[in-house]
């Protein structure tokens, strides 16, 4: 990006190191962006040519690449694309691929911090059709730091899908594959392509030796019983410590971007998704623990056509992000007892002897009688245990989601029933707090859920949908 708008330097400048929407966590993994989840743009044609995913003036429409989803298409000159809180762990050399489509061939430019770090020109070929792609690389030294990634269109006449970071060299890639289950023995990595058992083994594979497995979000590998790509074979989308089914069993192994998100709410918040939400969350709110909690109440950002299980996955997330300084704190700061005659009978649910009820998990969950219930709904005796929701990431979720789907708290219904009904996501910031932020309470801290709301809804290209906005 070297011939960069005035815009374009202007919004660089304003932009904070808060507004980090990426990580690259381990030196081991990738940092994959899509090009449609872009965190600001400037396009000179109004409106979106291709009428999908987002309502912006990026022209955006389904590719029919490998993995499908979406791309960015009808790219003129001088345009550009930026995607936040690019992290990179350790200064050293990295590979920086772009999947590319061009009918007459094009260039296009990369960069770190709105020009300032230029990371080159990529040379598009001709690829013979808009749907015809090819992947352009770059190998580069990076310095260890969190940047936005700038991508630049210096001519016109071609197709975006997605840019991606790796390190290079040693036994990195998108995929690492390990002799022993929980990541022991020898290792081997690999980057997107098919790799028989002579190329696999080439490679630092090894035969039916292959126990546990590193996947990059964003991506699959796929083992085969066989060497030639034959026989049985499993589908990895995650870390996973011990191939149980298939261990001591791959012979050969295709990498390639993952071609689903999974189902119920991992089909609609990828993790890659949930990370640029929470780039400096505690390491206790995991991914994992919100997709398992999530099928304790199915029908959580699972009801409705795509565009409403969107809008109810941010509302949920900007309003726990909220409560926890963005998945920062796990219990509350002042711990107090919160021990209370909840419901005009002590018998029903007296507190444990030496037990505290302050707030803990993604909703701070707090009073003995909630802890109760919540209990009582979920199978567990967190009254007895209060505990359990500060030591278990899918418990702390699990309560989260119980009041989010069953609690008319401080409002007149439960959030979820707000966010499916069409009143909005104001209702759920009154089911949340009531009258100390609702009605001219605390308008700062209701904008700033809002604020929360609205940067989810741009990840996940949505838009706020019908209802009241705030309260």
């Amino acid at each position: 990006m070297n011939n960069l708008s005035p815009r374009y330097r202007h919004w660089l400048s304003l932009l904070g190191a808060g507004l980090t929407l990426g990580a690259l966590a381990l030196p081991t993994q990738a940092v994959v962006y899509q090009a449609e989840s872009y965190s600001n743009f400037y396009d000179t044609t109004v409106g979106n040519s291709g009428g999908a995913f987002r309502s912006d003036a990026v022209d955006i429409e389904a590719t029919t690449d490998s993995g499908g989803g979406y791309n960015v298409g009808w790219i003129e000159t001088n345009e550009w694309l930026v995607y936040g809180g690019l992290s990179i762990p350790t200064s050293g050399s990295y590979i920086v691929r772009m999947r590319v489509a061009s009918p007459s061939g094009a260039t296009a430019a990369v960069d770190l911090n709105g020009g300032s770090i230029p990371l080159g020109d990529f040379a598009i070929p001709a690829t013979g059709g808009w749907q015809n792609w090819t992947t352009v690389t770059r190998t580069l030294n990076i310095n260890a730091g969190t940047y936005n990634l700038g991508v630049f269109a210096k001519t016109s006449g071609w197709n975006f899908n997605w840019i991606e970071v790796v390190p290079n060299g040693g036994t990195s890639g998108l995929v690492t594959v390990y002799e022993h289950c929980n990541y022991g023995g020898w290792a081997a990595g690999f980057n997107t392509g098919s790799y028989d058992g002579n190329v696999m083994t080439s490679l630092g594979g090894r035969n039916d030796a292959i126990s546990s497995v590193r996947v990059a979000a964003g991506y699959e590998a796929v083992l085969y019983e066989n060497w030639d790509f034959s026989g049985a074979s499993v589908v990895v989308t995650g870390d996973n410590t011990c191939l149980s089914n298939f261990n001591d069993r791959a012979s050969s192994l295709i990498v390639r971007p993952a071609t689903n998100s999974g189902t119920g709410f991992a089909a609609i918040v990828s993790e890659t998704q949930f990370n640029q939400m929470f780039p400096g969350r505690n390491s206790f709110y995991t991914y994992a623990g919100l997709v398992a909690a999530s099928k304790t109440y199915p029908a959580f950002a699972g009801t409705g056509d795509l565009a409403a299980k969107k809008r109810e996955a941010a509302a949920a997330l900007a309003n726990f992000s909220h409560e926890t300084g963005g998945l920062v704190y796990v219990t509350e700061i002042a711990k107090g007892e919160y021990c209370g005659d909840w419901d005009g009978n002590p018998a029903t649910c007296p507190c444990a002897p030496g037990k505290r009820y302050y707030g803990r998990g993604p909703i701070q969950l707090s009073w003995n009688g909630n802890y109760c219930a919540a209990g009582a709904a979920l199978g567990l005796d967190l009254r007895a245990n209060p505990d359990l929701v500060e030591q278990n990431p899918t418990v702390a979720w699990q309560t989260a989601l119980w009041f989010w789907m069953t609690q008319a708290g401080a409002g007149y219904r439960p959030a979820h029933d707000s966010m499916v009904g069409g009143f909005g996501f104001g209702e759920t910031i009154r089911t949340i707090n009531g009258s100390l932020e609702c009605n001219g309470g605390n308008p700062a801290q209701v904008q700033s859920r809002i604020n929360e709301y609205q940067r989810f809804l741009n990840i996940l290209g949505a838009t706020a949908g019908p209802g009241n906005i705030g309260c």
